[in-house]
C-alpha cells in the first residue's frame, strides 16, 4: 500500500465515533488493520474503503474533491507500530486536519516549522527526550491547489527528527485515484431500519456526547461496549492470580466488578460452588461497590448462603467479625481502615510533640545528624506521616516489634535516613509511647488487628477451617492502598494452595505503600510471578490535554525515581471531538496573597461551572495541604460561603450533599482518589507549599515522590479542565515547572 486518502466527511466520522477511538474495541481494531495491513474492513457504516492505484480510500456519503487528507504510506512509517498506537497516531492526525481546515488554533503538542508550509505532530503522552513526530504538510502542490481551489493536505514522513521536504508521487497518485472514482459505484446507503438497528449506533448519545461513562448499565450494556481489553479480562474464566493496571479513569473497578459478577453467574450456570470475597480499603468504596454489583445484576449473590455467593467487605470489618471478636467497637480506633490511620496519625502527632518539647534537646548528644536534621524540620506534619509509616511497615509488621530484628531490616529509599544503633533506639522510642498510649485508653489500630488477624490464619485450627470455610476466590480493589500488614494477610482468607486472587493496581495511586510493585504484591499472595497482567489504556474520564499533563507529571518525577510508574506513557483519551470541544486547556492564575488565592478558588468554580454549562458540585477544590485548606473554610465562613468537605476516601456522600444544598465541593488529595468530576481547582501550588517541606535529604526524598503520586491524582479526577492557582509572593511549586516549560500549563 503506497497511500491512504480520507475525506473530510470521513475525518469527521472517525473521529466522533467513540468505537474508534481505541484499538481495544473491536471496530477499533478493524480500523487499525485497514489502515495498518491494507485489509478492506466494515469499521464504519457509513465509510466505504476502496482499493485503487496500490492504494485505499476512504470515501464517505457525501464525497470532498480537494478537500482530502493523504497519507504517503511509503515514507511514512507510523502505522508499522502497535495498534493503539497506529489508532492514536490516526485519531490525533484527523483531528490534526480538521483545526487545519477549519481555522481552529493549534495546541502545544503540534508545531508550525517556520518558513514552511509543515507542522509536526507528537501524537504521545509527554516523556522526557526527543519526541516522536509525524510531518505535516499544508499546502501540498500550493500553486496547483491555489488554481484548482483545492485544500488537500498530506502526511509525508515521520520520527524523531523534523522531516525533509515530501516527495509529491504518491500524493499526486492518490488525489488522481481519490478524483477518479464513480462515487455512486461505493457509497454506502442506509435505510432507516439498518440506521436503527445497527449495533454502532450510540444509543446513549445525548447533544453528541456519549455518555456510557455511567458504570450502572447493567451486564447486558457492558457486554456490547467494553474495550477488548476489559472484555478479554471481565469474560475471563482464570480465577486468578490475575493483575489489571492502568492509569486513573480506565475502568479498573468497573472491570474487576463485572469480572465478579461474571464468573458467579457463570458457576450458577455450570452449577458449580463458588465462595466470593470483594475486598475495599475503606467504607465508602466497600458502598459504591455494592452498588455497582446491585446494579450490574449480581444482588443475588451477596451475603447469601446460596452455592454461588459474594461478602463485599473492608479488610478490617473481616478481621474484626472473624478474628478480633475477642474486642468490642469501643477497643479499635474506627471500624474504618482509612479512619483509623487517621486516628493514628493523630496519636503519633501528639508522641511526636511530646518528644520534640522534652526529649529532642537531650537526644541531640547521641542521635545523628540526619535524624537531628529530620526532627527539627518547621513543619510537623511530614514528620509524623513517616514515622506512622515507620511503626506500621517496620516496626510492628515486618519486625513484630521485637527491636533486634527492627534495626537488622533491609529499609527502602523512601523511609527515615538511620544511620546508627541510636537513631534505631530513638524511633523505637517513640513507638514504644505511642504503644503506651493505646493501652492508657484501651484501644487497638488498624495495625493490631490486622496482624492479630495474620498470626490467627497462621494457626491448625484456622487452616483446617479453611479447607471447607476459605473463599474460592478473592477479588481486591485497589491494591496499591494497603501496606504490607494487610497485603500480607488476603492469600490466608483463600481454601488451603488456592492462588486465587484477583487485583486492581495502580502504583502512582499508592498510599499504602509507596514502594511496592506488582511484583512485591504477589510475593505477598505467596504466588509466583506467573500471574496474568493486563493493562487497560484507553482513559475514559479524561481529555488529551489533562492526560499530556498528567503525564508529564509523572516523567518530571520519572527523572527523580527511578521507580516511579507512568501508566499513561501508552493511554489515549476515549474523547470522542465532540467532547473535546468541551475542553479547556489546563491554566495557571496567580493571586497576589493567600487571601486572595482561596477567595479565587470559589470564583473560578463559578466561571467553569458557567462555562462547562455544570452544577458548582461538579467542580472539585484540591488544597494542596491542610493550612491552604483551613484558609479556604476561613474564606467561606467569612463570605458566607456553603462548602462540603471530603472527609474520606470515595465520599460519594459529601458529592450528593453539595449537589442538593448548591454547595461548593473541597477535597483535599489523599481523598479524592476514585471520584470524577469535571472539572479540577487546584489551589496553592505554592513553592512554600508543595510538597511538603521536610528536613533532611530521605524526608525530603519521600515527601517529593509522594507529591508527584498526589497531583497526578488530583489532576486525573478531571474530565475537561484543570485549574491551578498559585500565590505569586511565594512562587511556583516545582512539582509543575516542566510542564509549565512544556507549555502544557497556559497562564491567564
Amino acid at each position: 500500500m503506497k497511500f491512504l486518502v480520507i475525506d473530510y466527511k470521513s475525518v469527521k466520522e472517525i473521529v466522533s465515533d467513540r468505537y474508534l477511538q481505541s484499538a481495544d474495541y473491536s471496530r477499533g481494531e478493524d480500523l487499525y488493520r485497514c489502515v495498518s495491513n491494507g485489509i478492506v474492513t466494515d469499521f464504519h457504516n457509513e465509510i466505504a474503503v476502496v482499493k485503487k492505484n496500490n492504494g485505499l480510500i476512504f470515501l464517505s456519503n457525501e464525497p470532498s474533491p480537494g478537500k482530502v487528507l493523504v497519507i504517503d504510506t511509503e515514507y511514512f512509517k507510523g502505522f508499522e507500530r502497535n495498534e493503539n498506537d497506529v489508532i492514536t497516531i490516526l485519531q490525533k492526525s484527523l483531528r490534526l486536519a480538521i483545526k487545519t481546515w477549519d481555522n481552529i488554533g493549534h495546541s502545544p503538542c503540534e508545531k508550525i516549522i517556520q518558513g514552511t508550509s509543515f507542522i509536526a505532530l507528537m501524537p504521545f503522552s509527554f516523556v522526557t527526550g526527543k519526541s516522536y513526530k509525524v510531518m505535516f504538510d499544508k499546502r501540498p502542490e500550493c500553486v496547483r491547489q491555489d488554481k484548482r481551489q483545492e485544500d488537500n493536505l498530506l502526511i509525508f514522513s515521520d520520527g524523531y527528527e523534523v522531516g525533509t521536504k515530501p516527495v509529491l508521487a504518491n500524493y499526486k497518485k492518490a488525489t488522481e485515484a481519490y478524483f477518479g472514482l464513480n462515487y455512486s459505484d461505493y457509497i454506502k446507503t442506509l435505510d432507516s431500519k439498518e440506521q436503527v438497528n445497527n449495533k454502532y449506533v450510540s444509543i446513549n448519545e445525548i447533544n453528541g456526547v456519549f455518555k456510557n461513562s455511567n458504570p450502572y448499565l447493567g451486564m447486558e450494556f457492558w457486554s456490547q461496549n467494553l474495550t477488548k481489553t476489559q472484555r478479554d479480562f471481565v469474560y475471563s474464566t482464570s480465577l486468578g492470580p490475575d493483575i489489571l493496571k492502568g492509569a486513573a479513569g480506565t475502568g479498573k473497578t468497573l472491570s474487576l466488578v463485572l469480572r465478579c459478577i461474571n464468573q458467579l453467574n457463570q458457576a450458577k450456570k455450570e452449577g458449580k460452588s463458588r465462595k466470593v470475597g470483594l475486598f475495599t480499603h475503606s467504607i465508602a468504596t466497600k458502598e459504591s461497590i455494592y452498588n455497582l454489583i446491585v446494579s450490574n445484576g449480581g444482588e443475588s449473590f451477596i451475603d447469601t448462603d446460596g452455592p454461588q455467593s459474594v461478602v463485599v467487605t473492608t479488610l478490617q470489618e473481616w478481621c474484626i467479625n472473624n478474628f478480633a471478636n475477642r474486642i468490642s467497637a469501643t477497643e479499635y480506633l474506627d471500624k474504618d481502615a482509612l479512619e483509623s490511620k487517621q486516628l493514628q496519625l493523630m496519636y503519633i502527632s501528639e508522641v511526636v510533640d511530646d518528644f520534640l518539647l522534652n526529649d529532642f534537646e537531650g537526644c541531640k548528644h547521641f542521635i545523628s545528624d540526619s535524624l537531628i536534621s529530620f526532627f527539627s524540620s518547621s513543619d510537623k506534619w511530614p514528620i509524623y506521616s513517616l514515622i506512622q509509616n515507620e511503626i506500621s511497615t517496620y516496626i510492628k509488621g515486618r519486625a513484630s516489634e521485637d527491636f533486634d530484628t527492627y534495626k537488622t531490616l533491609e529499609r527502602s529509599n523512601n523511609s527515615i535516613y538511620l544511620d546508627s544503633e541510636d537513631d534505631f533506639s530513638t524511633l523505637y522510642m517513640l513507638f514504644n509511647k505511642y504503644q503506651d498510649k493505646l493501652i492508657d485508653l484501651n484501644l487497638f489500630d488498624s495495625d493490631d488487628i490486622t496482624i492479630s488477624a495474620l498470626q490467627e490464619t497462621s494457626t491448625p485450627i484456622y487452616k483446617r477451617r479453611r479447607i471447607k470455610d476459605g473463599f474460592d476466590v478473592v477479588y481486591i480493589d485497589e491494591s496499591h492502598l494497603f501496606n504490607m500488614n494487610e497485603l500480607s494477610l488476603f492469600h490466608n482468607l483463600l481454601k488451603i494452595d488456592s492462588t486465587n486472587i484477583v487485583i486492581t493496581f495502580d502504583k502512582t495511586q499508592a498510599t499504602g505503600d509507596t514502594t511496592l510493585s506488582s511484583t512485591d504484591i504477589l510475593s505477598q499472595f505467596n504466588v509466583e510471578n506467573t500471574t496474568d497482567e493486563q493493562e487497560l489504556s484507553a482513559v475514559f474520564r479524561s481529555s488529551d490535554q489533562i492526560i499530556q499533563l498528567s503525564s508529564c507529571i509523572l516523567a518530571s518525577g520519572a527523572t527523580l525515581f527511578s521507580h516511579l510508574e507512568n501508566p499513561l506513557i501508552n493511554s489515549t483519551s476515549g474523547h470522542t471531538i465532540i467532547e473535546e470541544k468541551k475542553c479547556i486547556y489546563p491554566y495557571i492564575i496567580y493571586r497576589n496573597s493567600e487571601d486572595e488565592v482561596a477567595l479565587s478558588a470559589f470564583e473560578e468554580v463559578d466561571k467553569l461551572s458557567a462555562k462547562l454549562k455544570i452544577h458548582k458540585s461538579k467542580v472539585l477544590i484540591v488544597p494542596t495541604n491542610d493550612t491552604v485548606l483551613q484558609r479556604l473554610k476561613s474564606i467561606s465562613e467569612m463570605k458566607n460561603i456553603e462548602i462540603e468537605t471530603i472527609v474520606r476516601r470515595g465520599d460519594t456522600q459529601s458529592l450528593i450533599n453539595a449537589l442538593d444544598y448548591d454547595k461548593y465541593i473541597i477535597g483535599g488529595m489523599d481523598y479524592i482518589g476514585g471520584l470524577e468530576f469535571d472539572a479540577v481547582v487546584i489551589t496553592g501550588i505554592d513553592k512554600d507549599k508543595f510538597p511538603n517541606k521536610g528536613n533532611g535529604n530521605e524526608s525530603n526524598h519521600f515527601l517529593t515522590y509522594s507529591a508527584y503520586n498526589q497531583l497526578y491524582v488530583a489532576v486525573t479526577r478531571a474530565k475537561y479542565a484543570v485549574a491551578f492557582i498559585c500565590d505569586r509572593t511565594k512562587g511556583i511549586s516545582p512539582i509543575i515547572n516542566v510542564a509549565l516549560e512544556e507549555g502544557l500549563i497556559s497562564k491567564n
